[in-house]
């Protein structure tokens, strides 16, 4: 980085404490406000999630009800910045204190088969609580992420999600470091639910309804390396934050190898999809989730 970037690294790190030190309950009302404001001014992204909650709940929702439901999803997509805030500056002894967790016997039985863990989720509720489980469990995580264009934000995630315990794997060039990852029996970390804009990398599922391109690269490696796959998920209830670690998903095997990759992926994306209809107002619609279309539709 820069002298600038870093100069604006250090403003930025020291502004994050400070807002770590406001109560969960100020942290959701900030969150609430920024939300609103957001939601007012970023005419791009407020097209997109109106957009895309026309097509899921055409059915079930009237225009206003969808538009209420839009700037409910800014409002708790700006609370994540104060829970983030909150979760880098508490002790791990303390995660019982900031959010419900429950399940995790399912991640420690799957870890007990001595192949690794693969461990997945999507962008529901505050995705960046999955990080706790390396805490939690002991169990050293390595996730593969999206490298960020701007450096300062790229430095800031990378510090924050390894002082939490995790390794972190580039996405563009992570499978070796999955694979080694999982032969000494740790727990690899994906996120799934994103638009995938590399169609020799994609299947096109079912998700709430439309077709969406999804990257294959968790079924590919579930199939190949007989490691379980965990699903985790994290949501907002009744005034407080969970993080749920589900029973171990079964691979499904037909003996048709672009089969399972499809039929794997596709589960997948169903119980994402289950949870998110439980939770709308979490779910980060501001992504094109849609944006990769079927040869067929272009």
């Amino acid at each position: 980085m820069s002298t600038a970037d870093k100069l604006v690294s250090h403003i930025l790190s020291g502004f994050m404490s400070i807002l770590g030190l406001l109560s969960p309950s100020m942290g959701r009302l900030l969150g609430k406000i920024l939300g609103r404001i957001w939601f007012g001014l970023d005419k791009k992204h407020k097209r997109i999630t109106l957009d895309s909650l026309g097509h899921a709940y055409a059915a079930q929702m009237d225009s206003h009800a969808r538009w209420l439901l839009a700037r409910r999803v800014f409002e708790n997509t700006a609370t994540m910045l104060f829970e983030h805030a909150r979760f880098h500056t508490i002790d791990p002894d303390n995660y019982f204190d900031l959010f419900e967790i429950k399940g995790l016997e399912n991640f420690k039985a799957a870890h007990a088969k001595g192949r690794g863990v693969i461990v997945f989720s999507g962008h529901l509720g505050n995705w960046e609580y999955g990080s706790a489980l390396t805490r939690l469990t002991g169990v050293t995580f390595s996730v593969v992420y999206k490298t960020i264009e701007s450096p300062v934000m790229e430095s800031y995630v990378k510090a924050k999600r390894s002082s939490a315990g995790c390794k972190m794997l580039p996405l563009h060039n992570a499978l070796d470091g999955v694979f080694e990852t999982l032969a000494r029996g740790e727990a690899v970390g994906l996120i799934v639910d994103q638009n995938s804009r590399k169609r020799h990398h994609s299947v096109f599922v079912d998700f709430f309804g439309r077709k969406a391109s999804a990257n294959t690269g968790l079924a590919r490696i579930a199939l190949r390396t007989k490691a379980p796959v965990v699903p985790i998920l994290t949501y907002r209830k009744n005034g407080r934050s969970h993080l749920e670690v589900l029973p171990e998903m079964p691979v499904i095997r037909t003996g048709k190898e672009e089969l399972d990759i499809f039929v794997n992926t596709q589960a997948y994306h169903a119980l994402i999809e289950d949870y998110i209809r439980q939770h709308p107002d979490q779910w980060l619609w501001l992504h094109n989730r849609w944006r990769t279309r079927p040869l067929e539709e272009a």
